[in-house]
């Protein structure tokens, strides 16, 4: 699981996907433009391409290390009941 959350919210979807549905009280239909939503995060990659091309490679790790932190993080708040669950359209 740990080497899966480091790899992305790619392979953790499926895990995680009823979780949020429950606790976030989504439909199936709002799952599913989430679920497009994180592909193409994953796919376009405009942080890392473009920082890729000027920063050295422990800026990149920074930049990914803080992206999975808050938005991992948050969501782990969010499913523990101790952070307020966000609109759909801050989700994507």
């Amino acid at each position: 699981m740990w080497v899966q959350s480091m790899a992305g919210s790619t392979y953790m979807f499926g895990a995680i996907s009823p979780v949020l549905k429950a606790r976030l009280g989504y439909d199936q239909r709002q799952l599913a433009a989430l679920g497009v939503a994180k592909n193409l995060g994953g796919c376009l990659g405009l942080l890392a391409g473009a920082l890729s091309a000027t920063q050295p490679a422990w800026v990149l790790l920074l930049a990914g290390a803080a992206q999975n932190f808050l938005g991992y993080g948050w969501l782990w708040l969010v499913v523990t009941g101790q952070a307020p669950a966000l609109p759909l359209w801050m989700v994507r």
